[in-house]
């Protein structure tokens, strides 16, 4: 009876464990720490504004976003007016999440990507987002990089294998 009680802990407790791919296609992938998110291109925000945001691969205004698509803000310390040239940054975490916007119809679906500048450029994190219903789900990293386009590409750091 012991054996099957500790056979039983033992498979819940693994089922419990995170899943890990490395595929950027697949719900379980998540940007490795030490990854690069590069900026190809400049982006610019006004002066009453801390970021900058990118739909369907161009810079556009709060005002022009379409939330039922993936969007995807830039945050950084400074108001503008700005420009921020062409740079490669530091992934070093990144937190996926959903809360309500208006229970029990719309959620919000988002990936917070932290960032760190070689340059000291003062960028914080970049956002993702989409809203849906309760019975929508997060989306790729591969899907969060056609939102992004050619604007802002990853290098993803290899990760080693887990050695048992």
């Amino acid at each position: 009876m012991k054996i099957l009680t500790l056979l039983i802990l033992v498979v819940t407790l693994s089922a419990c464990a995170s899943m890990h791919s490395s595929d950027p296609d697949s719900l379980a992938f998540s940007i490795p720490p030490g990854s690069v998110l590069a900026l190809n291109q400049p982006v610019s925000y006004a002066s009453n504004m801390t970021h900058a945001v990118i739909q369907f691969g161009k810079e556009i205004t709060d005002n022009e976003r379409q939330f039922y698509d993936i969007n995807c803000r830039l945050d950084f310390k400074k108001f503008g007016p700005r420009t921020i040239e062409p740079e490669d940054f530091i992934v070093t975490r990144t937190e996926d999440g959903q809360n309500w916007v208006s229970q029990p119809s719309i959620l919000r679906f988002y990936t917070e990507v932290y960032l760190a500048s070689n340059k000291h450029t003062d960028i914080i994190k970049m956002v993702c987002q989409i809203y849906g219903d309760n019975i929508d789900r997060n989306f790729t990293v591969a899907e969060m990089q056609a939102a992004l386009g050619d604007m802002i590409t990853f290098k993803y750091k290899q990760q080693r294998p887990d050695k048992n």
